[in-house]
């Protein structure tokens, strides 16, 4: 995944919020904590577990604690930012969103004003500009709640066990996807038998576990070669161990050859 996050020493140990800008679309994934998209260019449809909005310019996609959701573009170029904001500093101004139920989508001038302010000040980067986003956070959060808020809203996603089953082999499978796993492995390790794993990991996401997992793998080598690295380097890193089955395996899942990565880069 392309990000364009700022490398200035405070921000990058910031604990309070994360702030990222980015340009392409994302995997299958969930936080426990709040989080805000919001869109300076292009289109974007965003699938919030069981809902799917379309985000465009001026537009705040708000991400409920918990909710699985992943996106695919609809109008290019992309260019928009991700709030991730820390439960602890929630809790200490009074504003926690463990159960928050936002507007999925909003288009507010306010709220455009107000993450425009967020942005500037990421940019300027001095020695007050973390203070100055916390102080902009919460009154991006206050007037939220205030306006795109209603505690009676049902969750997208009611959280059962089967939900918290995919979850936890979301969270397995993100973190050793660069190892050879198998589907046995995955079910194993989660205590479940292999084939109620698979089928509601499918139900749930949409993706086989094998496709998500090759998904996951050839994005990260992806992002390896964009990087700088060789074909092999790459494959080797995320788990591949033949070269043939690796450019096969990518092919149908990205749509493209490695090479042609790059061929575009040169």
């Amino acid at each position: 995944m392309i990000e364009y996050q700022h490398s200035t020493l405070h921000f990058s140990k910031n604990k309070t919020f994360s702030l990222t800008r980015y340009s392409v679309k994302s995997g299958l994934h969930f936080h426990s904590a709040v989080e805000f998209m919001f869109f300076l260019s292009g289109g974007l449809e965003v699938y919030l577990g069981g809902k799917t909005v379309t985000a465009k310019k001026g537009d705040l996609v708000t991400v409920n604690p918990s909710t699985l959701h992943s996106s695919k573009i609809t109008d290019a170029p992309l260019d928009y930012y991700i709030l991730i904001v820390s439960d602890e500093f929630l809790k200490a101004n009074s504003l926690f969103c463990e159960n928050a139920s936002f507007v999925p989508l909003i288009h507010s001038e306010k709220v455009s004003e107000i993450f425009s302010e967020i942005i500037n000040e990421s940019e300027r980067g001095d020695e007050f500009s973390n203070s100055a986003i916390q102080g902009k956070i919460i009154e991006l959060i206050v007037y939220l709640k205030r306006n795109f808020y209603n505690s009676e809203i049902e969750p997208l996603v009611k959280i059962d066990k089967k939900t918290e089953m995919v979850k936890s082999a979301l969270e397995f499978i993100n973190k050793n996807f660069k190892k050879k796993l198998s589907v046995d492995e995955i079910a194993s390790e989660l205590a479940f038998s292999k084939s109620y794993l698979s089928h509601a990991f499918k139900q749930v996401t949409g993706y086989s576990l094998i496709t998500y997992l090759n998904l996951l793998k050839c994005q990260s080598a992806s992002a390896l070669i964009t990087s700088g690295y060789t074909i092999k380097q790459a494959l080797t890193e995320c788990g591949f161990l033949d070269v043939s089955y690796f450019t096969r395996i990518f092919k149908k899942t990205m749509g493209y050859l490695p090479s042609e990565i790059k061929n575009t880069l040169r």
